[in-house]
Formats: C-alpha cells, structure tokens, sequence
C-alpha cells in the first residue's frame, strides 16, 4: 500500500544520497547552468518543473492545489508536477537544471549542502516533523526514553537514529531493518519509524491501536515538504522564484480550506495504491503540523532563523555536517515569503 511506500520512502534516502554524491559532485564540476529556465508558453506563462521526494500524498498536497484551483496559472507560472519516488534524484536534477524547484525535508537540505550542492529551502508547508516511532497503545514505552528492551524497525544511518543515540535513547534497543507495519502489528514488543500522517492508520486497519512518540518532543523537529531552489536559479529568476513561492503558499491555504478536489486529483496522480480514505487521514494529521501557535493559515510556510541554527547546531554535534561548511544563513531564505511582495499576473 502506498502508506508502506510512503515510509520507506525515508529508509532508502540516506542511501540514495550517499550513492548520488560522486555524481552530484560531478555535474557541480561540470559546471551546468542551474538558472536557466525552460522557457514560456503560448500565452506568456513560464514553464517551470516541480519534482517531488516521493510519490503523490497529502504531504504534497498544497502544491497540487495551488494546480488543481489555478493559482500557478494565476500568478503567470505553467508548472508541471513530476512525481518522486524511492530513487528521486532530488538535489542532482536541481543542479543539473532539468528542474527549477523540488521539494525535500530540512535534513535533506543540509545533507545537500555538506555535499557541496548549493540548495536554499524558500518555504516549509510542514512546520513540526512527522517522523515519530509507533509502538502498541497497550506497550509500557509511553516516551521515547522507554525503548530500552524493544526491537527498533529503521532505516540505518537516518539522522533521528543519531541524535536519538546521542540522547542515550538506543541504548538496549536492537535496531532491524524495516519491514512494514504487519510486523509491528505480530510483535507487542516491537517499535517502527514511521510519519504520523501515515502508517497509524495502516496499523489502525490492522486492528491494532498504536501510540506515536514524536521526535519533535525531544527537540529533533526539522521542517518538512520544503520548496527548495538552487542558490543560482534563486538569483537568476528571482521574479519567478518569487511567483513560484506565493502561489505554493496560496495554494497550501486553499488545501486547508478544501482539500476534495486535490485530493482527487492526487488519487489520480498516484499510481502505487494510495486511497481517498488515506488522504482524508492525511489532512487532518497534517493540519496540526502546518498550522502551528507560532504560523497560522495566512502565514503558512514560515520559517524562522532560530530553527535552521538549532538543526545545524544538532547536525554539527551528531557530525552530520562541518560546522565551517554548513550555516544555517545559507540554507534557506524569507526573501520570497514577505506576504503581497509578488502581485499575481494576468496572462
């Protein structure tokens, strides 16, 4: 199910990155021109590419509202959506230029840049993370300090795995790879990543109750479904880029408002056994995530400098990233968030 796939999504992309970054590398040295752009259509709009990080799901469910409901069109802009999956080269399409934006977790961006790959996240939909491990409603581990003695299904080398090492919240904890929620629903014992959004309601269809212990309540939060540019397209098409932002915002308020006719539309979009049910299920577990105490539905997609130093700091201390080579002023802009910067078009 689609669910399943969603969060394996995270298992591989550590993996996926480790693999890509000679080739990453590579094209950075061979110096291709990330600020072009492809060009316009017939009546004047500008053709632009939006790839996602996995396949169509609620979590990108702003961005194909902002399709469905004619903002991009709005604002002058002709985007095409091309779907991920668990092999998106994400950071190598950026700079090879053959997509204009992307979307990617905060993580991902700063693995990008200690990877020499000049990627700026330009707003964050999602606020508070919805990694999270499950375990059984009835088990006895009621924070993430009570692991100890249960078998841990996880992807190796994902960045919550060593800031909960450092914590001392592994220790006793037998990690194993993922295998999907019917061995979590066999084991009373057993714990599993997952996103809150997701795999719950896969359990829940499992006849089991789960709970869901959040890694933002031990202070591993970073913002998640990122709309995401390289440094040098964000200079070179600054209207553009500008454009592209308001209208992702705009069109995550109108998810919010009326997620129906999106979530058609991504039903459609999505070829690996996603369901309506689930995306009903999305959006209200997202809801909470987005719209937030400090970033409410005019604000959507805020993001703070305090919350990219907290994850650079974390990312330093578990070496994850150099600290005289990441900076959290490099990784993302408020530039294009500055609410009515960008007037809509009239094609």
């Amino acid at each position: 199910m689609a669910l399943n796939l969603g969060c394996a999504a995270h298992i591989v992309r550590v993996q996926r990155q480790a693999c890509c970054a000679l080739m990453i590398a590579t094209v950075l040295l061979c110096g291709c021109d990330s600020s072009a752009n492809p060009g316009t259509t017939a009546d004047g709009k500008d053709k632009v590419t939006l790839m996602l990080n996995w396949h169509p799901e609620a979590e990108h469910g702003g961005f194909y509202a902002a399709k469905v409901h004619g903002i991009f069109d709005k604002y002058g802009l002709d985007v095409e959506i091309r779907p991920g999956g668990p092999a998106a080269p994400v950071a190598q399409e950026l700079v090879m230029g053959r997509v204009q934006f992307a979307i990617g977790n905060a993580d991902d961006v700063l693995v990008f840049r200690q990877q020499d790959v000049p990627v700026v996240a330009l707003m964050a939909p999602i606020q508070n993370t919805p990694r999270c491990i499950l375990v059984h409603e009835a088990s006895s581990a009621k924070t993430l300090s009570d692991l100890r003695g249960m078998t841990l299904q996880a992807g190796s080398g994902r960045p919550y795995l060593k800031f909960m090492e450092a914590q001392g919240l592994l220790e006793g904890v037998q990690i194993v790879p993922y295998s999907g929620v019917p061995n979590l629903v066999a084991n009373p014992d057993s714990a599993m990543q997952a996103y809150s959004f997701s795999e719950p309601l896969l359990a829940q269809q499992e006849g089991v109750a789960v709970r869901q212990l959040m890694l933002s309540e031990i202070g591993f939060n970073p913002y998640a479904s990122c709309l995401l540019a390289t440094q040098d397209y964000i200079t070179g098409q600054s209207d553009i880029v500008g454009r592209m932002v308001q209208a992702c915002r705009e069109g995550w308020q109108q998810y919010f408002e009326s997620p129906e006719e999106t979530n058609a539309a991504i039903l459609a979009a999505n070829e690996h056994g996603m369901t309506m049910e689930a995306l009903k299920f999305g959006v209200d577990k997202l809801r909470p995530l987005c719209i937030t105490s400090e970033v409410d539905l005019q604000s959507m997609g805020n993001m703070t400098s305090a919350r990219w130093e907290t994850l650079v700091e974390q990312f330093v201390k578990i070496d994850l990233v150099d600290a005289d080579k990441v900076t959290a002023s490099q990784v993302f802009t408020l530039e294009f968030l500055q609410s009515g910067s960008v007037p809509a078009t009239t094609p």
